[in-house]
């Protein structure tokens, strides 16, 4: 089965996007709401061979994006503060099974839902 792995914090307006829209894919994938980077190791471990789509808000963005693992920021780690989801999927991400989508800070949940489930079901 699809995961659909959601980040984001649901208490801040400008990060809660992913987690709103993953709400409304529940009964058609796999979702999971992730509040630290821990549960996202936790999830990605258990999913050998499985599709993983990683849904998370990006700034900058009008549209849903196909981002690449490489696209991530690469930061040093020094404590488990800098311990965090670009970190993880780097570390256990298979660049063929996991997809990452970016989507906008703000706009038609609707719209941007349907460019979601458009660009999953096309993998």
């Amino acid at each position: 089965m699809t995961k659909i792995i959601c980040l984001g914090n649901e208490f801040i307006k400008e990060d809660s996007l992913a987690k709103k829209i993953g709400e409304t894919l529940g009964g058609v994938f796999d979702v999971f709401m992730i509040n630290d980077s821990f549960q996202l190791m936790e999830v990605m471990q258990n999913s050998e061979d499985e599709k993983i789509f990683v849904l998370d808000v990006v700034s900058g963005l009008n549209e849903v994006k196909l981002l690449n693992i490489n696209d991530l920021r690469q930061d040093s780690i020094f404590s488990a503060h800098d311990f965090d989801a670009g970190f993880v999927l780097k570390l256990l991400g298979n660049s063929d099974l996991v997809k990452i989508l970016g989507i906008p800070i703000e706009g038609d949940m609707n719209k941007i839902r349907k460019s979601v489930e458009g660009l999953i079901t096309s993998f």
